[in-house]
């Protein structure tokens, strides 16, 4: 590592467990902000496309929809890894080892490439079966089995990618991830023009030739956030690899609770559609849950950012021996995602027919839409809370408590109240949507319950 790597690395920790808090806060949430806007309008961009193809535009927005849900399971691995990686960077960089710091990116590198190769090839094999199980039907069925088995083949990029992230806002460097993302999904978005549509001399793929440009754009981007790796604070960790079973199970130790928590979101999600092809207009309800999806990702961005910045503020400051600052990061963390995001949601309650409009005209999907923006508008603050008590019980190492929190919510609660609401008592999707508002509150509820209890305090990693 050279001296200048070094010299960031201190200036981030001096910030994080020394400056003041609220400045802390901001200085690892905004760059994290910036990105997740980008990638939000990426999504947004990515609907508006598919939602031009006219008559395949509610086929082809509904195989995106299961299509990503059904990735979603590969990205709960990765976000197991990522926890663990976190988890032990921060706190191993708060109390100056630097040394296990470097381990423990190194081993979590291999995890990855590991991962990626396990959950690859039965997305890329079992496609067919995967989607008519989440409740693909008719032409959607060829549509969403291309869709993951593309996107499939670029997993260890991908798996890679989000451990160097992590690693990298771990060490408190949140401004590489940034100009990384921003390249990359710059350059999504262009691929995407060219082979959605077709543009000069390239095919006009539709939802296929949108899982090309992913593929593409996770191979370049891994690329590109090894460059930043390498200089680095964390530079000693792309070299020397060998595998150390004995690390591995301190990664997956933390790690194993937050992909099952993830897991356990995403099943419970993919039930969730699979309740919606139950309904009689079932393309219609899965398609505006794809598209209501991609314009809430609007909202969840302060709640990923302040997330993500609350786990380094956590576990840096864990390892620094400060718990009273670590929980006071936590708190302001809390408090700014839930004011931003509440100021989100008016958006929701106020036009959400225009929003809808954007992506597409199709008089049996935008009432759907309308309705689900409007229902969920109210659980948005619980949401941000919900999402930054997470990241900050993850900083501390703190997994399982929100593997239970995830169970309960959307498995005891969600699914059955879901079918309830929709199919037994008839309300169709407006009362799936009800469902998934009501869980929403539950979840940031019972988070920062277990949070104010304060166990995390001594969580060992």
């Amino acid at each position: 590592m050279n001296d200048q790597a070094a010299k960031r690395r201190d200036e981030a920790s001096a910030i994080i467990t020394s400056g003041h808090i609220w400045h802390a806060v901001w200085y690892l949430a905004w760059p994290t902000a910036i990105n997740t806007v980008m990638q939000s309008a990426y999504n947004v961009i990515n609907r508006i496309f598919l939602g031009r193809l006219g008559d395949g535009a509610a086929p082809a927005l509904a195989a995106a929809g299961i299509g990503g849900t059904i990735l979603m399971v590969q990205f709960a691995v990765m976000i197991g890894l990522s926890v663990g990686t976190s988890a032990l960077v921060a706190r191993f960089l708060g109390a100056e080892a630097h040394e296990d710091a470097n381990e423990a990116t190194r081993q979590s590198l291999i995890l990855a490439v590991i991962g990626g190769i396990v959950t690859m090839l039965p997305l890329i094999f079992l496609a067919n079966a995967t989607v008519r199980l989440v409740g693909a039907q008719g032409t959607v069925v060829p549509l969403a089995a291309g869709y993951i088995a593309i996107i499939a083949y670029a997993s260890i990029p991908a798996f890679l990618y989000m451990i160097v992230t992590t690693a990298l806002r771990s060490a408190g460097d949140v401004r590489s991830p940034l100009y990384v993302g921003a390249l990359v999904i710059a350059l999504n978005v262009l691929l995407d023009w060219l082979l959605i549509f077709g543009i000069g001399p390239f095919p006009a793929l539709g939802v296929w030739g949108a899982a090309i440009a992913t593929s593409v754009s996770r191979l370049v981007g891994t690329i590109l956030i090894f460059g930043f790796l390498a200089r680095s604070a964390l530079s000693g960790s792309i070299s020397h690899f060998r595998v150390h079973w004995g690390w591995f199970g301190r990664i997956m130790k933390i790690g194993w609770p937050a992909a099952l928590q993830n897991l356990l979101w995403t099943t419970a999600f993919a039930g969730f559609i699979r309740v919606l092809a139950c309904l009689p207009k079932a393309t219609s309800a899965q398609a505006a849950l794809t598209v209501a999806g991609a314009i809430e990702a609007v909202a969840f961005m302060p709640g990923i950012a302040y997330s993500i910045a609350a786990t380094p503020l956590v576990g840096q400051n864990l390892g620094a021996g400060k718990p009273k600052r670590a929980e006071h990061s936590a708190w302001v963390a809390t408090a700014q995602a839930a004011a931003i995001m509440s100021l989100v949601a008016v958006l929701f309650v106020t036009i959400p027919r225009q929003l809808a409009l954007l992506f597409t005209d199709k008089a049996s999907v935008v009432p759907l839409i309308v309705s689900y923006l409007r229902i969920n508008a109210i659980s948005e603050p619980f949401l941000a809370i919900g999402m930054v008590m997470r990241g900050a019980l993850q900083g501390a190492g703190e997994t399982r408590i929100p593997a239970w929190v995830a169970f309960i919510t959307n498995w005891a609660v969600r699914l059955p109240l879901a079918w309830f609401l929709a199919i037994y008592l008839g309300y169709g999707a407006p009362g799936a949507w009800a469902a998934m508002c009501v869980t929403t509150i539950l979840s940031g509820v019972l988070l920062i319950a277990w949070f104010i209890r304060g166990s995390w305090r001594t969580t060992e990693v």
